[in-house]
């Protein structure tokens, strides 16, 4: 990350003439902004084990002091959580707040953590795992929602697919199983979840998100008392607290969710280690992965090389229809111009009889070549096909004595 990011050092600091779309070249400073990572991406690239509220020039100097020795190490390094990365990538960008630029993420914090991993585990401890895939069966199927024919808890691999469609019934499944209290909890985080997704926000849908939330924490009690969980110090849970923060800073969540970029891990992972012999495969991956970019490349090169060859040869076409142009132009001037001097001429009196025979003669026919064929030759020298054979006449048989019990003839039909 050190050398992805150390172009942005200078760049944010000194600045960069870029062309604006106005036409006008103008001085920009480009920043990170935003940074987006799932939960383990986060803790480990900005090197931390809790989340207490921090300020980067203060972490970024209590790292600098940790890596001087043990005997110089503040307090500090232990109680704020950091791990002993004591030169971090964001350290040195300027204009930056790596802390402010924490995105949140639908996808892992959302849909595959607090749904997945926590609020359908709260239900299933309240109906039980059987009964609810029971109720998930026994829905009838309707157009836009998935049926779970065998239930939730036979899914190995959830992806935001299945925990989109999980959110569209899964309140009403928990009807009549639930307390009231745990169902507006319940219907609370989920109101969250799908106010989190909006493309357009407004003051008024993100008074109605934060209000959603709130619900959740007043009714969350009542899942403590059914047994469901005994605290909720949950680090997916707490981010849900930044949510309205985030969007006021950063803009709706539909740019930062990492559901797009997750396509990515089957290209350059999942094809990658399917293409080697699954023994030392970081070394083949990385080498499949270059020849894949070398023919990517290869691929747009001759792409580009044909282009610039059709333009090249649509350029001469029209070069070559203008000089025909150019000497047509000229050959009918040449043209006129004899015709003017033939005009103001009197033709003598001897040619005036070979004028008129000229003028009264019959073009002559054109000559044919005897040894060429022509289409009425051809149709009269082909003959038809003659028509096929008829097919021999065959006497089928039928064995009823392998399908009807005690019948030992054979019959035609």
């Amino acid at each position: 990350m050190a050398k992805m990011m150390e172009p942005l050092i200078v760049a944010g600091r000194d600045g960069v003439l870029m062309t604006c779309a106005d036409g006008h070249i103008r001085r920009v400073f480009p920043i990170l902004a935003a940074y987006i990572a799932d939960h383990p991406g986060t803790i480990a690239s900005l090197h931390l084990k809790r989340y207490p509220l921090r300020q980067q020039e203060v972490t970024a100097r209590v790292l600098r002091q940790a890596g001087l020795g043990s005997d110089k190490c503040p307090a500090a390094f232990t109680t704020q959580g950091l791990r002993p990365v004591y030169e971090p990538f964001w350290a040195k960008l300027p204009h930056t707040d790596i802390f402010a630029t924490i995105a949140p993420d639908i996808l892992h914090q959302l849909h595959k953590g607090v749904v997945k991993d926590h609020l359908l585990v709260w239900c299933q401890k309240i109906v039980g795992e059987k009964a609810l895939d029971e109720r998930f069966a026994a829905m009838s199927k309707s157009h836009g929602l998935r049926h779970f024919g065998r239930g939730v808890s036979m899914i190995s691999q959830w992806t935001g697919t299945e925990a989109k469609e999980l959110e569209k019934v899964l309140l009403g499944l928990l009807v009549g199983r639930v307390p009231a209290r745990a169902l507006k909890a319940i219907r609370g985080l989920l109101d969250f979840v799908y106010y989190a997704q909006y493309e357009t926000h407004s003051e008024d849908t993100l008074s109605l998100m934060q209000k959603a939330l709130e619900s959740f924490h007043r009714y969350k009690q009542a899942l403590i008392d059914l047994g469901v969980r005994e605290h909720f110090n949950i680090p997916k849970l707490h981010s849900l607290v930044h949510y309205v923060e985030a969007i006021r800073r950063l803009g709706c969540l539909d740019g930062t969710n990492t559901e797009s970029s997750e396509r990515l891990h089957i290209d350059y992972a999942k094809k990658a280690y399917r293409a080697s012999s699954r023994r030392e495969y970081l070394t083949q991956m990385t080498t499949w992965l270059q020849r894949q970019e070398a023919v990517e490349r290869r691929r747009a090169y001759l792409a580009w090389i044909d282009a610039e060859l059709m333009r090249d040869l649509e350029a001469d076409k029209l070069e070559d229809g203008t000089d025909d142009l150019d000497l047509g132009d000229e050959a009918d001037g040449e043209d006129s111009s004899s015709n003017g001097d033939d005009d103001d001429e009197e033709p003598e009196a001897g040619a005036a009889g070979e004028v008129e025979e000229k003028e009264g003669a019959r073009p002559t026919a054109t000559p044919v070549n005897p040894d060429e064929i022509t289409l009425d030759d051809e149709a009269d020298e082909v003959e038809a096909p003659p028509p096929p054979p008829p097919p021999p006449t065959q006497t089928r048989f039928l064995a009823l004595d392998k399908c009807l019990p005690r019948r030992k003839f054979l019959e035609h039909f």
